[in-house]
């Protein structure tokens, strides 16, 4: 079966740049995960494993879709809506709860702008996820925001990686730098998306998120009826 003639104009070297994603994410956790893995806990594998395993699909996806085999691409969709996402989601959700149980590993009070961003986050991927499979018979919709979902999972990688540069020196710097790398990711998409003549919602969209999010970040932390929130969440 000969896929559509469209696929061979939308992001033809896509796996690529999602490969990138899976290099970022490595070299970012190589000293605080990689190199620790005996003393991480199960949890900690189970969430690293469906993260990376989510990654590895969106490498696959636009593969099988330019080489025709799009059977086996909506069996794979369908197999990570059932059970990769779940377990993506819920692991994320467990970490959250350790981590605001061990908050004397972090600085004071920063488990709790961390659990806001977590939260926020699941919920973007949810929502990305959720668009991509309404627009599933529109691969511009459905493949844009595929590609939002990734952008989400990036955020503490990048912020991790951002600490080999010695100026970004203190966690609020480099967390904020990430961000500010997604948005210019998402600026850099737009423009390729003006630039060939059409304007689509899922990037935009995607950029007032993660602004959002981005502004929020830096205040949630002193939100008293967070803080109680997540005391009674982690207990």
């Amino acid at each position: 079966m000969t896929p559509p003639q469209e696929k061979f104009i939308l992001y033809p070297y896509a796996s690529w740049f999602f490969a990138l994603a899976i290099l970022i994410t490595w070299v970012g956790f190589s000293t605080t995960y990689f190199a620790r893995l005996g003393a991480s806990t199960v949890y900690h594998h189970i969430h690293g494993a469906t993260a990376g395993l989510w990654i590895a699909l969106l490498i696959v996806q636009p593969l099988l879709y330019k080489y025709g085999k799009l059977k086996l691409h909506r069996k794979l969709g369908w197999i990570a809506s059932i059970i990769l996402v779940p377990l993506l989601v819920l692991g994320g959700l467990k970490m959250i709860q350790m981590m605001i149980q061990r908050q004397d590993f972090y600085p004071p009070g920063e488990v709790y702008r961390l659990s806001f961003i977590d939260f926020y986050s699941l919920i973007q991927f949810l929502l990305f996820f959720g668009l991509s499979l309404y627009h599933g018979k529109c691969i511009h919709l459905h493949a844009r925001y595929m590609a939002c979902t990734i952008l989400t999972l990036l955020p503490p990688a990048i912020t991790r990686l951002l600490f080999f540069i010695p100026f970004l020196d203190t966690f609020t710097k480099t967390l904020n730098v990430s961000f500010a790398c997604v948005e210019i990711t998402l600026l850099i998409l737009i423009w390729d998306d003006k630039r060939n003549g059409s304007f689509r919602k899922p990037y935009f969209f995607a950029l007032v998120i993660f602004g959002l999010l981005h502004l929020l970040m830096n205040y949630a932390g002193g939100w008293a009826f967070w803080k109680s929130l997540m005391d009674g969440y982690a207990g």
